[in-house]
């Protein structure tokens, strides 16, 4: 699981995505003593995202454990 929030925040949106619930609050309150408001908050159940690399869209593992399993390393 990984919490995924959009923060508005000096004229762009501000992505937050983390996998403790301590550490992503801790995270959205920096941003909104700064002046930024929420968007959007969610939770995702261990899927993976997409990122582009060099102009070219791949999956990637959003959580540890998930890069572990797929790399096959154990050490993260």
């Amino acid at each position: 699981m990984f919490l995924v929030s959009y923060v508005w925040l000096h004229n762009q949106i501000h992505v937050v995505i983390s996998e403790s619930t301590n550490t992503h609050n801790y995270a959205l309150d920096k941003l909104k003593h700064q002046g930024g408001s929420i968007i959007e908050a969610e939770c995702k159940n261990n899927v993976l995202g997409s990122v582009i690399v060099n102009g070219k869209k791949s999956v990637w593992p959003l959580t540890k454990s998930e890069g572990r399993v797929m790399g096959g390393k154990q050490n993260g």
